[in-house]
Parts: structure tokens; C-alpha cells; sequence
């Protein structure tokens, strides 16, 4: 694989962000006064090489999208696409405007903390591996639930598990919690995107592998959250504010 290869982002922000309950999707609330969505995109027109950054947008938000742009003067390198009903369909309508050669990385727009260096990596790793997935180890302890109470309604789940018999320890160095980015030769995840949705996909990484092809995580950051809640948001405050 070259060394030269063209680096492409996509930044999925079709999410509706419901568990913020807000009016904006999560990806536009403020984050010391600028969307989180800049900030996120900011991180990537930082590391050199990159020729284009394209945005899924849900249509209802795609005007809002593009009056940031204009507010916070953005570069025309970052291109909408129609963002689809699920993050699926968003990442493969990304997809499709790319080209077959290169490196694609593939970053949440809730995902506002990630490093310059973590980006870099993910596309050197990619380069030389043919992906890279920012992983990061579980701090607490972990317990399975057994299938069969999976498969029930939550509340009769809790009643079946009052005695504690049907959890099982499991040893939590053996499992890793995947973030962004997510990187990947343009030809092989394109590929990848070919195949129908499942359920089981979770992530870009999920479709990767689906297809068959095998995983090369990395080590992330524990900073590098995904805000999903208001809490999340106070986290990202104070770890901006002790980078500054």
C-alpha cells in the first residue's frame, strides 16, 4: 500500500440525539459556545492530507448545516450527502460519492474530543494494515446476561434476574469498547457497504468484518467520548478546557 494515498473523512450526523432531550440533535448543541459539530469537524482539518470531508445530513437539518458552515467558514472541501434513516444508509450515501482508492475515515460528529494524533494514526495504521479502529479497555467489571433473559421484555427480564443467578462474570480484559474514527482502505469498505443492513451493525467496523474482512484495533483515548447525554457534555467542557 503507498504511503501516498488520498485521505477522505465522513462525519455521519443524521442522529436525532433523543437521550439529550434537546430541540437540536445532539451533534448541534453548543460546546463552550460552538457546535459540537465544528468542533468535530475543526479536529480534522487539522491533520494535513486531507482532499475531502463529506456530511450525511438529515434533510430537515441540511439548511441549518450549511448556515455553520457559512458562520464558522468552513472550507468547500466538506460536502453534504443525504443523510439515510439509519447511520447505515448515511455512511454508504457517503460512500458512494468517493472514490475506489484511498483511506476513508469514518468519525462520529458527536465525538468532539479526539486528538490530532489519534487521527493521524488511525490513517498511517490503515496505510500499513489495511484498517484501524480506535478501541479502548473496560475499567469495570463485566457480567454476561444469559440469552434467554435477554430475549425477554426489560421488566420481566428484572424480575427473572432478582436472584442474581443469571449473570455470569466474564473477564473484561478479553473485550474492548470500540470508538472513532474508524479507518479503512475506500475499496474494501466500499465493498463491505454492498451487503443489506443487519441489526448487528453497530458500526463501520461491524459491516468490515461482516464482509469478512479482519479488524486491526488500535488504541484509543478514554477522553474520546460519544455525547449521548447532557453529563457528556459537562465532560467535554472541562477536558477542553485543561487541553487549553
Amino acid at each position: 500500500m503507498s504511503a501516498t494515498q488520498k485521505r477522505f473523512v465522513i462525519i455521519p450526523a443524521g442522529g436525532s440525539g433523543s437521550r439529550m432531550q434537546a430541540n437540536l440533535p445532539k451533534q448541534f448543541l453548543l460546546l463552550n459556545e460552538i457546535p459540537v459539530i465544528v468542533h468535530t469537524l475543526q479536529l480534522f482539518l487539522a491533520v494535513d492530507g486531507i482532499e475531502k470531508i463529506i456530511v450525511p445530513v438529515a434533510a430537515e437539518w441540511k439548511l441549518y448545516f450549511n448556515e455553520l458552515k457559512m458562520k464558522y467558514a468552513l472550507p468547500d472541501s466538506i460536502e453534504t450527502v443525504e443523510g439515510g434513516a439509519t447511520r447505515f444508509q448515511s455512511v454508504k450515501n457517503a460512500l458512494s460519492v468517493l472514490p475506489e482508492d484511498g483511506i476513508v475515515s469514518i468519525h462520529d460528529a458527536a465525538r468532539p474530543l479526539a486528538t490530532s494524533a489519534l487521527i493521524e494514526k488511525c490513517f498511517i495504521e490503515t496505510t500499513l494494515k489495511g484498517s484501524a479502529v480506535a478501541a479502548v479497555a473496560l475499567k469495570d467489571s463485566v457480567y454476561e446476561l444469559s440469552p434467554q433473559i435477554e430475549s425477554m421484555p426489560n421488566e420481566v427480564a428484572g424480575q427473572a434476574t432478582n436472584n442474581g443467578s443469571e449473570y455470569k462474570s466474564v473477564n473484561r480484559n478479553n473485550y474492548r469498547l470500540a470508538q472513532t474514527p474508524q479507518c479503512f482502505q475506500l475499496s474494501a469498505i466500499k465493498k463491505a457497504y454492498q451487503k443489506n443492513y443487519q441489526e448487528s451493525f453497530t458500526d463501520d467496523a461491524s459491516v468490515y468484518e461482516a464482509a469478512g474482512f479482519k479488524l486491526n484495533l488500535i488504541e484509543g483515548e478514554s477522553t474520546n467520548i460519544k455525547i449521548t447525554t447532557p453529563e457528556d457534555l459537562l465532560f467535554a467542557e472541562i477536558v477542553m478546557k485543561n487541553r487549553k
